[in-house]
């Protein structure tokens, strides 16, 4: 096993939203979820399609993002002949991998009749570096956005603390 920090991901969904959602409308929403090859192995299958979104909704928690950090589509979860589920990642999602060094993220789905549940690991390797997502402060919510400005401040309070203090600790030169 690979050095580094395993990631995790887990999402559950009840199936009922799925099909509700396919009910109201249809295609349209699976071609916005699904790339083509899992268009054609999901079939409008709602229990298929639920196990479907909880692995991208998993694999997007390892990447540390969330779907809304990249579109849908740019996590495929592709089916294996031996019917193993695996990641394929594309555009920013495979980006993200990069960047925290992960070559690889397990995904593994299980249904039945009322939910549907994925759990996805990576496992970031020493290569890998910690990056938050770009628009990390546009996801905090008002109490986050505030504790932060806070820890703002006070940082910014112990920088002028620290700044007084050693002009004080060197003593002014002579001019000449």
């Amino acid at each position: 096993m690979p050095e580094g920090t395993t990631e995790l991901g887990i999402d559950i969904i009840k199936v009922e939203r799925i099909a509700s959602a396919l009910g109201r409308f249809g295609e349209r929403f699976q071609r916005r979820i699904l790339t083509d090859d899992e268009y054609r192995y999901v079939r409008g299958r709602p229990e298929t399609l639920a196990g479907r979104w909880a692995a991208k909704e998993a694999v997007s928690k390892v990447l540390g993002l969330g779907v809304r950090g990249v579109g849908w589509r740019e996590i495929e979860i592709v089916r294996l002949p031996t019917g193993q589920p695996t990641v394929r990642l594309h555009d920013r999602a495979l980006r993200r991998a990069e960047q925290l060094g992960m070559t690889r993220i397990a995904v593994s789905i299980s249904h039945e009749r009322d939910y549907a549940v994925a759990i996805a690991s990576g496992i970031r390797t020493a290569g890998g570096s910690f990056v938050f997502p770009v628009d990390m402060e546009a996801r905090l919510d008002d109490r986050e956005r505030g504790i932060l400005a806070r820890l703002e401040r006070i940082r910014a309070d112990e920088e002028v603390t620290r700044a007084g203090e050693a002009s004080q600790a060197v003593p002014d030169r002579p001019r000449r």
